[in-house]
């Protein structure tokens, strides 16, 4: 396992060559995830822990659509300019066939017998190959950008900056994702941000009964 502070250039003996796909792209993107923090920096900020982003990086784990989604919105907190934030959201979006493609894949330490991709398997739900051990700290993936303290984080920045974090998230963020998002700000009396997140997720096409509906049931 490479050290928290750099990324191996191989991938896992066991890894499929659509577990390299996804690995390689991920090693290219993480890059733009808090540029200039360590590996185990950036592990902390999506609440996992370091190894279990190493195995990611390193193709023996796989992660869930969740926690891309999350590393895409830690991604583009960082960055400046309508274009830029486009041409990064849709490199992040390109993850997600590349993750299903990966975890569609034969494991080749179980050859023809795998049951990694049975629909509804243990091995579907969990970020590992096989009869590994389940990723424990990935249970957390599937929090947007740290929805417990997306308040607390939108209270210190100023308003410009909330605004664009906002628009962001409501342009990356799939519609179940952004009614529990629009929950948090509720209960945190950010009614005001809570309208924005809706408002910009339905200008990038985002479905607003689905949203409405992901928001319900969290009532």
């Amino acid at each position: 396992m490479p050290s928290l502070g750099s990324i191996s250039t191989t991938c896992a003996p066991e890894a499929t060559e659509e577990v390299r796909a996804f690995a390689n792209a991920l090693k290219r993107l993480i890059h733009y995830v808090r540029p200039g923090d360590t590996m185990a920096q950036k592990a902390k900020a999506m609440h996992i822990s370091p190894p279990l982003l190493s195995h990611w990086l390193n193709g023996r784990r796989l992660p869930r659509p969740a926690a891309i989604e999350a590393l895409s919105g830690l991604a583009l907190e960082g960055v400046a300019g309508d274009r830029d934030i486009a041409k990064l959201a849709h490199e992040f979006a390109a993850l997600e066939p590349l993750l299903q493609a990966a975890r569609r894949s034969t494991c080749r330490r179980c050859a023809a017998g795998c049951t990694c991709a049975e629909p509804g398997g243990k091995g579907d739900r969990r970020n590992s190959f096989c009869n590994t051990a389940a990723d424990k700290g990935d249970r957390r993936n599937s929090t947007a950008p740290s929805k417990p303290d997306l308040p607390m984080r939108l209270a210190a920045m100023p308003d410009i900056d909330r605004v664009n974090l906002l628009q962001r998230l409501g342009a990356v963020l799939p519609e179940g994702e952004i009614g529990a998002v629009a929950d948090t700000l509720a209960c945190a009396g950010m009614k005001v941000e809570m309208e924005i997140l809706i408002r910009h997720a339905k200008s990038a096409g985002r479905d607003s009964t689905e949203i409405a509906i992901a928001l319900g049931g969290l009532r």
